[in-house]
């Protein structure tokens, strides 16, 4: 199974995104990926009513899968498998003191899994990464791997890493986390042992393959949800 992940920036049109998207479709196609996840948000937040069939025809055009971040209705700050995936919206909204994030939208309502080629993936953006107990609840579900969109700011690229690799590692799954390549953090590809197998700070392509035979044999070994003990975790 091989995945792509999109580092590119923001556009200001659809036509514009389109311009961008299409030949790095093409490209993760040509390349064995089956799947191509974008960053989060990748007009921002402006409305755009045919972004969604516009990028179902492209993923039907270039037979991939395509996982990306755009305003939903609601509004809400949203993480859409094309042609015909779920939906997954996001549930902590970004909303530091001075600044614009996600002010104005609505939270969503919960985590959503999509299965694919007989893997989990839990579908995740940005802010996201900041509240474990969502990505533990993918895993409890049994869920194998995370598809992340950010649009993280730059100034904290570090922080970013960390938590993208204590998320993956702690619950033992892969973790894809595409960027937008204005924000000035990287795209990110994460073992389920905290790892980093891939990186790219630059716009285009990541690929990644993950080996499903490692995962297996590490959550085998160290069977850290097993392990967990419910009982012991209440303050008193």
């Amino acid at each position: 199974m091989r995945l792509a992940l999109a580092h590119l920036g923001k556009r200001e049109s659809l036509e514009a995104l389109l311009k961008a998207l299409s030949p790095l479709a093409r490209a993760a196609r040509e390349e064995g990926a089956g799947l191509l996840l974008l960053p989060e948000l990748v007009l921002g937040k402006m409305p755009s009513p045919p972004l969604p069939e516009a990028l179902s025809a492209l993923a039907q055009e270039t037979g991939i899968l395509l996982v990306a971040g755009h305003l939903g209705e609601g509004p809400r700050n949203r993480l859409q498998v094309f042609p015909e995936g779920p939906v997954y919206d996001k549930v902590h909204l970004y909303l530091p003191l001075g600044e614009e994030g996600d002010r104005g939208l609505l939270p969503g309502k919960g985590p959503v899994a999509f299965p694919w080629r007989g893997r989990s993936f839990g579908l995740a953006l940005c802010y996201d990464l900041d509240f474990p107990e969502l990505f533990r609840a993918y895993a409890l579900k049994g869920v194998q791997a995370f598809l992340v969109g950010a649009a993280w700011p730059g100034a904290y690229a570090g922080l970013l890493e960390v938590l993208a690799r204590a998320r993956a590692a702690e619950n033992q799954a892969y973790l894809f986390l595409a960027s937008r390549a204005d924000t000035g953090s990287p795209t990110l590809f994460i073992a389920p042992d905290g790892r980093v197998l891939g990186r790219r700070e630059e716009e285009g392509l990541l690929l990644a393959e993950p080996d499903w035979g490692f995962l297996e044999a590490y959550r085998e070994k160290y069977p850290l949800l097993r392990h967990r003990r419910e009982e012991a975790y209440r303050v008193r």
